[in-house]
């Protein structure tokens, strides 16, 4: 198998997570589970991206945020919302002083937030270290934005 092959063919999305999201503002996650590849896609509402280092990227309906682990990042309504709850390795979350919140989050079937009617509404995708080739890991940005806008033209 030569090179271009291995690559087109390795990345293969076995063990990932995927979850729909429902906010209400105001609501902040901070995200510390050290996934290799997080995705987010915004269908409803606006949401910010904010890494530990660099800026805050705003999303609107239809943007996918990629993001690059392991670092740690924050998910919020808006940049300057305070963490409410903190995602670990393990899919475990809990409150920033750590009072479990897997039952208070739960909504239902692969859905996860803090109001079933919230208006802001997301699809949540995360691979396992073993399904990003480090080719791919090399290459990606620690937080990238492919914009509905740009799509469009």
């Amino acid at each position: 198998m030569d090179a271009l092959t291995g690559l087109l063919d390795g990345p293969r999305a076995r063990g990932a997570f995927l979850l729909r999201m429902i906010m209400e503002p105001p609501w902040s996650v901070r995200v510390q589970d050290r996934a290799p590849l997080a995705l987010v896609a915004v269908a409803r509402g606006d949401a910010w991206a904010v890494p530990d280092e660099g800026e805050a990227v705003r999303l609107r309906p239809g943007d996918v945020a990629v993001m690059r682990g392991p670092d740690p990042y924050i998910f919020a309504d808006a940049p300057a919302t305070p963490p409410q709850v903190v995602i670990h390795p393990g899919d475990h979350c809990t409150t920033p002083d750590g009072e479990d919140l897997a039952q208070a989050m739960d909504l239902g079937v692969r859905t996860w937030g803090n109001n079933a009617d919230g208006s802001a509404r997301m699809l949540v995708g995360l691979l396992p270290d073993e399904s990003l080739p480090p080719i791919l890991r090399d290459v990606l940005p620690r937080l990238g934005l492919v914009s509905s806008s740009s799509r469009s033209r």
